[in-house]
């Protein structure tokens, strides 16, 4: 099979999963519900057309579909929209795109007569991006594209330019990032003369068209010029390359919209400058000052505390666009009450909500937002919840966006949802936990492709009852070239020292369920995809990760594709975790202790039932520790303890040096006198191959000690393997191995069992 049929084939597993999920999770979940449309009741005011509506303590129902060629409906404090089964369509109206903004289509509708370097390539034989083409141009290149009908006037367009920027570690970027690649945007009238905008934003007046020598952020994304207060026409996009460049995606688009706004004050920070540095946009076609963030005179700014209920509808972009949401809102001391409301958005940084707290109901998110201006920060997921109070979401459907659910509230609760992430970027994982002491619960998780729940920094969050289907992802821009890794669940703080306010600790995740299959992708031959169920990169404090059910499935375990249910490695200067009372069932290393990204300290690893399934290598070993090729990934103060190994015998595959770990197991010595009777208050005594007395008790009412006993004591300065062991109890001294966890008899006349 081709890499590109084995492509193709992944993708068509993956979304007949997908639709396998949504199947189930409709079944057993609540979700969107279409709704009829009734007559008003009494009181009740009709919207039929765009506008604000803000009187408090009214509700507002549409009568009719509202469509508006810009953003759609405001709405004031305290009050309830019902969409009465209608739909809010935003940005509708004859927007143009160019035919072939991502070169698929080969070179139709460039000009490329002062591009003498410019080459069409593959994607996956030069950087992946977006789709299966992209245009590589030398320093100096210049292109021009077809004219774009910007049909509304005044309004903000985005020309933007893809970019995939350099990989981290190539030669040209010499782990510097000010030698990434740089391209300039021109934009052009039908006369061909070079459009300037000088925009004002809420930091002051910036030339935002043209945008000169601008790189993207570390893992790629789009630059772009920002065109505002135009007269409508045609217009095309001039692109310089001032470096070498691979550029994709290329394309002028209406920007900025929503359709339901809720505005306490604008954020008029448009430029790219503002978004590359991960500034907060909002509401800016629709600012009167924008030093003050004051909105235009028809709308009326939200202040204060209030609820906003809307419920009972569909809210649609149309026309694919950029930097816009379904609904926004910067009312800082308002909820947001979504019930049963569908929002369809599609086009670059383009979701489906931005809110500050919100409680969201039985609701239903599909965004098609196929990468992202710059990956850095917590936005731009399909949904943002960004304000430090409470928040719940249950019962509702993500499908798609880079990353689903981003939320920021301490004590929130994330339950019942369906996720199918589609992630292309780094970090944009499913949900992006950001709440201190909040709860994931009962939710179904299946990326499309990505990665499920990120802690980073958090604390006291509880992950429990979640089901998760994670797949190694294909090649990404970012990390196209090297290592990669889809996970389930990980926890990060990157080396926090114990107790920092940085620190992710108290954290638990338990009680979940979590099938990983790890794919190997042959192209390009340097990508190496990793898949983990838990990445463990924490060291501020413990994490307890307990009583879950794994599988993980390597297709292809003899591959570079490496896979493992516990990848640990938080550093060796904090605290590294217990993992304790999990069922792992495994064709490849249940643990990789230390792995390839760094070493751990203080991890415990306890009471694991580890099963080897069908497929394992014949040097499999149940645990992995350290990497040969990494010096730092070093094992410290681990311990090991009673972990059960069906279908196979305990074992640890270490490698590298200066590891230091014990491996412990338990100890069970029943005393029993000449009838078989527990001998109670018998004096017991265990020592090791060293003649160290390791034990000293005496018999309970069953006649019976029990212990941990360190078998293993292994470190840099000693190699200890304690067995064979001997004890010696109401007279009787035998010697015997402990391997695993042990039971022995001592009684008159038997020797042992």
């Amino acid at each position: 099979m081709t890499e590109k049929l084995h492509l193709l084939w992944v993708k068509l597993q993956t979304k007949l999963f997908l639709v396998i999920g949504l199947l189930a999770v409709n079944i057993l979940q609540g979700q969107y519900k279409p709704v009829v449309h009734r007559a008003l009741l009494p009181g009740e005011i009709p919207v039929t057309v765009p506008g604000f509506y803000g009187e408090p303590g009214r509700t507002y129902v549409l009568t009719q579909d509202i469509v508006s060629d810009r953003s759609a409906l405001f709405l004031g404090k305290d009050v309830t929209l019902d969409l009465n089964g209608y739909r809010v369509v935003y940005a509708s109206g004859a927007y143009d795109t160019l035919k072939n903004p991502g070169f698929e289509k080969g070179l139709d509708g460039w000009d490329l007569s002062k591009a003498p370097g410019a080459k069409w390539m593959n994607t996956l034989d030069v950087h992946v991006f977006v789709g299966d083409k992209l245009l590589s141009l030398e320093e100096g290149d210049e292109i021009r594209s077809a004219f774009v009908n910007l049909p509304v006037a005044k309004r903000s367009y985005i020309a933007m330019v893809g970019i995939t920027g350099r990989h981290f570690h190539d030669a040209k970027m010499k782990g510097d990032v000010k030698n990434e690649m740089k391209l300039s945007v021109y934009v052009e009238d039908e006369r061909g003369n070079t459009v300037e905008c000088s925009t004002k934003y809420q930091d002051g007046e910036k030339l935002s068209s043209p945008v000169l020598q601008r790189s993207p952020r570390l893992g790629g994304g789009y630059i772009y010029a920002h065109l505002n207060g135009l007269p409508a026409g045609k217009y095309r996009l001039r692109v310089k390359a001032d470096t070498d460049c691979l550029v994709d995606e290329i394309n002028i688009l209406p920007a900025m919209d929503v359709g339901i706004g809720i505005i306490g004050r604008t954020f008029a920070l448009g430029h790219y400058d503002h978004l590359y540095n991960s500034a907060h946009t909002a509401f800016f076609d629709y600012t009167a000052d924008a030093a003050s963030g004051e909105p235009v005179s028809f709308i009326k700014p939200v202040k204060g505390a209030g609820i906003i209920t809307i419920r009972n509808g569909i809210v649609e972009q149309e026309a694919k666009g950029a930097i816009s949401w379904g609904i926004q809102s910067t009312a800082n001391d308002v909820h947001i009450l979504l019930d049963n409301v569908y929002i369809k958005a599609h086009g670059v940084n383009s979701t489906a909500a931005d809110l500050v707290q919100a409680t969201i109901n039985n609701c239903r998110f599909d965004v098609d937002n196929p990468f992202l201006i710059n990956r850095h920060g917590s936005s731009f997921y399909a949904v943002d919840i960004r304000g430090n109070k409470r928040s719940e979401v249950s019962y509702s459907e993500f499908n798609g966006g880079q990353g689903c659910l981003v939320f920021k509230g301490k004590h929130s609760s994330v339950h019942h949802n369906f996720f199918a992430n589609n992630q292309a970027v780094t970090n944009h994982y499913s949900i992006m936990a950001m709440g201190d002491s909040s709860r994931i619960f009962n939710n179904r998780i299946v990326p499309i492709r990505g990665s499920g729940i990120e802690i980073y920094t958090k604390k006291y969050i509880d992950i429990f009852n979640n089901d998760f289907e994670i797949r190694s992802s294909p090649p990404t821009c970012e990390y196209g070239r090297e290592d990669y890794s889809a996970n389930a669940i990980r926890i990060a703080d990157y080396g926090a020292k114990p107790g920092a306010p940085n620190g992710a600790f108290g954290n638990r995740v338990f009680n979940n369920r979590i099938k990983i299959t790890a794919i190997n992708y042959e192209k390009p031959e340097p990508y190496v995809p990793l898949s983990w169920a838990v990445f463990y990169s924490a060291s501020g404090g413990d994490n307890d990760i307990f009583g879950n059910d794994i599988e993980i499935v390597h297709t292809a375990p003899a591959s570079k594709a490496l896979a493992t249910a516990f990848f640990i490695t938080g550093g060796t200067n904090g605290l590294g975790g217990n993992f304790f009372n999990n069922r792992i069932r495994s064709n490849v290393p249940a643990f990789w202790i230390a792995g390839k990204y760094g070493g751990t300290i203080r991890t415990r690893v306890a009471n694991n039932v580890i099963i080897k399934t069908e497929g394992a290598l014949a040097d499999y070993k149940p645990i992995r520790m350290g990497f040969e090729y990494c010096k730092n990934c070093i094992a410290k103060e681990v311990v090991i303890e009673n972990n059960q190994v069906i279908n196979d015998s305990f074992g640890i595959k270490v490698e590298g040096v200066g590891h230091s770990y014990q491996v412990k197991w338990p100890l069970e010595i029943f005393v029993k006198d000449v009838k078989g009777r527990p001998a109670v208050g018998k004096k017991v005594q265990l020592w090791n191959n060293r003649d160290s007395l390791v034990l000293e008790a005496v018999t309970d009412t069953l006649g019976a000690v029990a212990s941990t006993v360190t078998v293993e004591d292994i470190s840099p300065e000693k190699q200890v393997n304690a067995n064979p062991f001997r004890v010696k109890a109401d007279g009787k001294t035998e010697q015997f191995l402990i391997n695993g966890s042990r039971q022995l008899i001592i009684s008159p006349g038997k020797k042992k069992k």
